[in-house]
């Protein structure tokens, strides 16, 4: 069968990144450019996608834009020793955290 990619969320921590490896039986890849994505069959990724995890937010975003974000998605605001992170499902996080990069981006004119 096929095997498919998903890619890991910066700010992930590396105990939940492995959870996700055990959890649903994926690999973790690296790419010739250095990224690295997570790979299996298509509905151990679509399960996966589902697990809860907290993820740190990326610095930048103003507290509006943070806000914004947590009010559109199914996420939640928590704060950790590391700072601010999202809580909710991977597919919600990974959501929100491209909101804030349009955000960003759009108040920072990067267009």
């Amino acid at each position: 069968m096929a095997k498919h990619t998903m890619k890991i969320i910066s700010g992930m921590q590396p105990t939940q990144v492995q959870t996700l490896i055990d959890t649903y039986s994926l690999q973790m890849v690296q790419t010739k450019e250095g990224l690295i994505y997570l790979e299996g069959e298509l509905e151990d990724l679509r399960h996966a996608t589902k697990h809860v995890v907290d993820v740190t937010l990326p610095p930048g975003p103003t507290v509006t834009e943070i806000k914004n974000a947590v009010d559109k998605y199914d996420i939640s605001l928590k704060q950790s020793d590391d700072g601010p992170v999202f809580h909710g499902t991977l597919y919600e996080i990974n959501e929100a955290i491209n909101y804030l990069v349009d955000q960003m981006s759009e108040r920072l004119d990067l267009d």
